[in-house]
């Protein structure tokens, strides 16, 4: 049977700002972070990954935040609350002001760490290189994802659309670009990274991501905290960093 055609969503991830107290992931490492498996897949863990309104609104930025959460409970075996679509919806509009206007993936992480999403307060945040792609891989299977943002080519959609990894396939580099898209990157393996967007799980090469990704995060979950765990992370100094952001 023939796969049914899936949707491509909405765009709403503006661009990138780092805040300059923050030094790269890395640096808080009290010691060498431990080499990644050859691949890890959080996506298997999850039954249901929702649209969460993303469908309807620019709010890739909190699906990709909403998505993290299921991604974290199924690592660390905690059954934190995960918002239902309309709670994504509402948290969208309250941090941008009441517009459909798309946010900045920092914003969302200082009121995470700050504040609290549906109740959900990480403990922590700070950028990794989207290059330094060991780093990638060693966030996503010691910290259970990334936070991550692209700048999406039309063919992308298209390939979505059918099932298709995203990948550059010739011709590529006349794509237009579409627009900024937030995505949490849950696994990897030799030749994919492993996404959630739009409802589906999707591939994505290697040298697609090295060409169209423009932000990654590492956000160290409030589950860590629950399950008494950190990873070896020097969660003082990077707290004391992010007091002045």
């Amino acid at each position: 049977m023939a796969q049914a055609a899936r949707v491509a969503g909405k765009f709403g991830k503006l661009g990138p700002q780092f805040p300059v107290a923050l030094k790269y992931f890395s640096h808080y490492a009290a010691a060498p972070l431990a080499a990644p498996p050859a691949s890890v897949n959080w996506t298997t863990k999850v039954t249901t990954w929702p649209m969460d309104g993303n469908d309807t609104y620019g709010d890739c930025t909190m699906a990709a935040a909403a998505h993290l959460i299921q991604s974290w409970n199924a690592q660390t075996g905690q059954g934190d609350p995960v918002p239902t679509e309309q709670q994504v919806v509402d948290q969208y509009f309250q941090l941008s002001g009441g517009a459909d206007s798309g946010l900045v993936e920092s914003q969302v992480l200082t009121a995470w760490q700050r504040t609290g999403l549906w109740g959900n307060q990480v403990l922590a945040y700070a950028p990794v290189n989207v290059h330094a792609l060991t780093v990638i891989r060693q966030t996503i299977a010691l910290f259970g994802g990334v936070y991550a943002g692209i700048q999406v080519p039309a063919n992308a959609q298209q390939q979505f659309a059918q099932g298709k990894p995203w990948t550059l396939d010739p011709g590529w580099e006349s794509q237009p670009i579409e627009g900024g898209h937030a995505i949490p990157l849950l696994g990897y393996d030799a030749d994919w990274l492993y996404t959630i967007t739009w409802g589906a799980v999707q591939k994505i090469a290697w040298d697609w991501w090295s060409t169209y990704s423009d932000e990654a995060w590492a956000v160290l979950a409030q589950e860590y905290r629950e399950a008494g765990q950190v990873n070896g992370i020097d969660l003082a100094t990077l707290t004391a960093d992010l007091k002045l952001v």
